[in-house]
């Protein structure tokens, strides 16, 4: 008698975090689609992959911190810095050749700073932001009364100017190379092997060989180089920055990391779940507007997105235990 050994499809390995962002996605653009009117005329659609753009890339570097079972709250106020920086140096008439270096380097540099609070001094991640948050803020002002403005065009080149085939912005082009070469490095690289590995057991991961407080420094230090080049989209949109050009944007930045599947705890996440949920918080606050629905609940929908994914990683968690801990009796028959 033969017996045959068939193999049954796993089909919870299809359906990941990914396949349900864009189910939800295609939802939301085809309830728009019915719901609003002029949602997708060409300025409106180009003005939301602009702020993708710069939510992307944000959200990029805010993943990264994140896996390692961190956290920085000071990223919108690090940003309204970078905006404040570039525009002193874009008013000699710099073009972004030279701006968008000193952003990366300006914005690298108040990370790699939060950073050394974090593994130095051992202040929590959440603390120590915190902390610098109030710093920023409390610091633009005393040096800019209010804003610097009267920026030449080369300063605006980046928004204005440069287009591809005239209508779409290049920041488009600019986040989705970010992107790709995230998803490349956390696949291929071995520094992200060492980010996963920090966020899910940073006692193991020292006992493994690998250094902790250097791997959340460059963490931290990439982050803080990506929130420079969200802070030059922002920035160069006008030819007037003020000293709250970034506020508030942490949290749409931390938001876009979780609802894309990242565990708030470190140790797992992806890129592309990070894109999709930059992608569909992008479209959220304009598509409030044109629902007819008052700008305030933007905020309040926002939040309820991260307690509702921050409760699904969490249960996902914890069904991933008891998975392990149910293997375990098995493995030790198979082993004896």
């Amino acid at each position: 008698m033969v017996t045959e050994n068939r193999t049954k499809p796993n089909i919870s390995k299809f359906l990941t975090t990914e396949l349900f962002l864009a189910v939800f996605l295609l939802l939301i653009i085809v309830f728009l689609q019915y719901m609003t009117t002029g949602f997708f005329e060409l300025n409106n659609i180009m003005s939301i992959l602009n702020r993708f753009s710069y939510v992307l890339i944000a959200a990029v570097g805010m993943n990264l911190i994140i896996i390692t079972s961190n956290i920085d709250v000071s990223a919108g106020a690090l940003i309204s810095v970078v905006c404040i920086v570039i525009a002193a140096v874009g008013k000699t008439g710099a073009n972004i050749l030279v701006l968008m270096p000193i952003a990366m380097l300006t914005g690298a540099a108040l990370s790699f700073i939060n950073s050394l609070f974090i593994t130095k001094l051992k202040i929590p991640a959440i603390v120590a932001t915190l902390a610098t948050t109030q710093l920023f803020t409390g610091i633009l002002p005393i040096v800019v009364e209010g804003s610097i403005y009267d920026l030449p065009k080369s300063f605006t080149w980046l928004s204005f100017d440069a287009k591809i085939f005239g209508i779409i912005p290049s920041s488009i082009l600019l986040s989705l190379i970010v992107a790709v070469l995230a998803i490349v490095l956390m696949k291929y690289s071995k520094f992200s092997k060492k980010l996963y590995a920090v966020g899910n057991n940073k006692n193991g991961a020292r006992l493994a060989g690998i250094n902790v407080d250097k791997t959340v420094i460059l963490a931290y230090t990439i982050a803080g180089a990506l929130f420079g080049i969200s802070g030059t989209i922002i920035a160069t949109a006008s030819q007037r920055v003020t000293t709250t050009m970034g506020s508030g944007l942490e949290m749409t930045f931390i938001a876009a990391v979780v609802l894309g599947g990242t565990s708030i705890a470190g140790g797992s996440g992806k890129i592309l779940g990070t894109v999709f949920g930059a992608l569909i918080l992008s479209i959220i606050s304009p598509a409030i507007n044109y629902l007819g629905i008052s700008p305030d609940w933007s905020d309040a929908i926002q939040g309820v997105i991260i307690i509702i994914s921050v409760v699904i990683a969490a249960l996902r968690f914890v069904k991933k235990k008891k998975a392990i801990k149910s293997l375990k009796p098995l493995e030790i028959a198979k082993a004896s």
